[in-house]
């Protein structure tokens, strides 16, 4: 099996501030926030994503 070289880049995820009176959306943009490319699935997050979604992303990458 060859070997791949992998790129471990190091991600802080914020917890969300809560304590704002109104519900501002999180900027929209086109451009994504944090690609991540495997040989079988490239998967991008965009700012606003909810963290319980990015960790279970990244919990089934594990599995490739």
């Amino acid at each position: 099996m060859p070997q791949q070289k992998l790129t471990i880049v190091p991600v802080t995820l914020h917890t969300e501030n809560n304590n704002s009176s109104s519900s501002v959306p999180a900027e929209l943009s086109s451009k994504p926030a944090c690609m991540i490319k495997t040989a079988a699935a490239e998967i991008a997050f965009f700012n606003g994503v909810e963290e319980h979604v990015i960790q279970a992303i990244m919990r089934e990458l594990k599995h490739w």
